[in-house]
């Protein structure tokens, strides 16, 4: 009896396996493939279907694709009367916009629908005063353009105004899709409307430029730690008008305009790193078209940004000074320091060594730190928080392999550097 019940044991494990054996394996072919992200809308601000809460933009940050507007507010304030000429009929889903110049040049503004089929027209209108909106209900000023020429599908519905346009006011009888530009001047304003005519239509994206002469330079924030791209909050202004040029939040890379004759403030802050300035001038982005801003994290360990190479003088007697050419290499360093009196840093010089005495070469690493200690402390940083040291004997050996290593063979000029050591 125990020997058929086994043997009736194995023939049914026997059946089992082999038809699980004959069962398809699992694959990934024919497994679609995982679908890419949509392009998500850009909420309309609340209320900016009326004049009186237009949404701001900003030269050269594209606005949108927004969700679709609906109807015209609160408040109709356009309607075309016998004076009033070169506006809509009436506004059906509109948004308003206000726009800041911040340079001289010609200005260019893109709308682009999200449908080809959507027909949208755009009035300029030069900003006056707070009595602005009030004077435009009551047909008092004039748009300065206007572009209401029938949805053209060739030119996929895009419309504005731009280098190529030859009307200032478009009519509805013309297929061109642009109007002229306009000369602006900066610290001027300008209110734009933009108006769907299709109804139940889907919404746009707007881009306003000024065309000028400029160097383009590209902000690039980098975490100094990770030695990688990250984002942070981006400000840049003209430093002598003090006009925002440029203002974003949670930023990556930013690609800017940086205009003859004029110097700029760019500054990076992101939460657990130190603040990022640097002043840019023409002359500058000509020569270097990409900014690195090495964004610090604020712990122990973390190097303060020394922007150029520290230079030296060393007299009979041996005594280190450092040299005024290198004073603004240590500008950002300084900044940090004053901004945040609780950090202890260590200054730690470093110099060439050809390795015929490493002990003479420490010491005099140790004197360029104590040269840098002494000037930080004529900037007014406290004695106590500036700890200083020279390279040692066992760093002072691998920077000769190092050398060694290297293809010209020729002696390294490391720089000095300021490293973080307490941050309370």
């Amino acid at each position: 009896m125990k020997k058929k019940f086994f043997l009736t044991l194995v023939i049914t494990l026997a059946i089992v396996s082999g038809a699980y054996s004959q069962q398809p394996k699992k694959t990934n072919k024919g497994k679609k493939p995982i679908p890419k992200p949509q392009i998500l809308e850009t909420p309309l601000p609340a209320r900016s279907a009326d004049c009186f809460f237009a949404a701001p933009l900003q030269i050269d940050v594209p606005f949108g694709p927004t969700e679709p507007p609906r109807g015209y507010g609160f408040v109709s304030e356009i309607a075309k009367d016998a004076k009033t000429k070169n506006v809509f009929d009436q506004e059906h889903n509109s948004v308003w916009y206000i726009l800041t110049i911040p340079y001289d040049g010609k200005l260019c503004i893109d709308v682009t629908p999200k449908a080809i089929a959507d027909d949208y027209d755009m009035l300029v209108y030069k900003y006056t005063n707070k009595y602005f909106c009030n004077r435009i209900i009551g047909n008092k000023v004039a748009p300065v353009r206007s572009v209401m020429s029938a949805g053209n599908t060739e030119t996929k519905g895009v419309t504005g105004i731009g280098l190529k346009g030859k009307l200032t006011n478009v009519p509805k009888t013309s297929t061109a899709p642009y109007a002229s530009y306009i000369d602006v001047t900066a610290g001027e304003k300008y209110v734009i409307v933009v108006d769907n005519l299709a109804s139940g239509g889907l919404g746009h994206t707007i881009l306003a430029t000024v065309n000028t002469e400029f160097a383009p330079l590209t902000v690039l924030p980098i975490d100094s730690i990770k030695r990688e791209r990250t984002t942070a909050d981006i400000l840049i202004k003209d430093k002598e008008s003090d006009n925002v040029i440029l203002e974003k939040q949670d930023a990556g890379a930013q690609l800017i305009k940086i205009l003859p004759r004029k110097n700029y403030t760019i500054t990076l802050k992101k939460d657990g790193y130190f603040n990022y300035r640097r002043d840019v001038s023409h002359a500058q982005a000509i020569k270097d078209s990409i900014l690195t801003a090495r964004l610090v994290q604020i712990k122990a360990g973390s190097k303060l940004p020394i922007n150029g190479y520290l230079y030296f003088d060393v007299d009979e007697m041996n005594n280190v000074t450092l040299l005024p050419e290198s004073y603004s290499a240590l500008d950002d360093a300084v900044k940090t320091l004053q901004e945040y009196p609780q950090l202890i840093v260590e200054i730690i010089g470093r110099i060439p060594t050809e390795g015929f005495s490493l002990r003479k070469d420490a010491e005099n690493s140790r004197l360029r730190a104590e040269a840098i200690k002494k000037y930080l402390i004529g900037r007014g940083i406290s004695e106590t928080n500036l700890k200083t040291r020279g390279s040692y004997i066992k760093e002072l050996e691998t920077q000769l392999i190092q050398q060694k290593k290297s293809k010209s063979g020729s002696v390294l000029t490391p720089n000095c550097e300021i490293k973080i050591l307490k941050t309370q």
